[in-house]
């Protein structure tokens, strides 16, 4: 049986201050690699913005945010199906990243700057869910991170394959199993000398976020965890 691959934890160098590769050379490697689904799960964290558009509106933020995706999906050229996530963190609160499911531009307007919604994760976790999208905290036990209650996730990161972090993955595969919360795999590419190792393998390809969803609402997948 074919199995289809889909990334869910990727940055490009257009957005993601911390990131290095272009979408051109994401397409490449994650092509040669197989896959046919990328999540694009750009940054948006304290860093994530030049000051002039700091010292600006919501919507000229956004619009620079979704520029990235847009050019993803060009340089995609139907290859590979790119769909829209992201990767936030707050002003305020603890250091903690979590990964959301399930966006599109309408709703990110109408939430405003998530990055200062009053009441953190448990405001974000709720609008999510109103949304109908979906919430998982990224790399919860790499250092400086803060566990968050399971109450408000639909899951952890128990697979970040990223080489340059110590997450100590095994601790969040424990955490997951005695909580109940649901396990995901991401690369966490950021570099082009980066090699796609993570992400969920399906028995169907994954071409829209309805069907990211369900597919995460069901827990019918595996976990993509190569080694180097």
């Amino acid at each position: 049986m074919d199995m289809f691959k889909t990334e869910l934890h990727c940055h490009s160098r257009h957005v993601s201050t911390c990131a290095h590769a272009s979408h051109e050379e994401i397409i490449e490697k994650y092509i040669n690699a197989g896959y046919t689904t990328i999540v694009s799960t750009e940054h948006i964290n304290p860093w994530t913005f030049p000051r002039e558009l700091e010292e600006g509106t919501w919507r000229k933020r956004l619009d620079y945010f979704m520029d990235a995706y847009e050019r993803f999906v060009k340089a995609a050229e139907g290859k590979l199906n790119i769909l829209l996530g992201a990767e936030i963190r707050f002003f305020r609160e603890n250091n903690s990243d979590y990964l959301v499911y399930g966006l599109t531009r309408e709703f990110l307007s109408d939430l405003g700057d998530p990055r200062q919604m009053r009441g953190g994760i448990d405001a974000l976790s709720r609008a999510v869910h109103e949304y109908g999208g979906m919430i998982y905290q990224a790399h919860p036990f790499r250092p400086t991170m803060m566990v968050t209650s399971p109450s408000l996730l639909d899951g952890i990161e128990v697979a970040n394959m990223s080489p340059w972090h110590e997450s100590h993955n095994s601790i969040a595969k424990a955490w997951a199993k005695e909580t109940g919360l649901q396990g995901i795999s991401g690369t966490d590419f950021h570099d082009p000398d980066h090699v796609p190792l993570g992400g969920i393998m399906t028995d169907a390809p994954i071409t829209t976020n309805e069907e990211l969803l369900s597919v995460l609402r069901s827990g019918r997948y595996d976990l993509i965890e190569k080694t180097f």
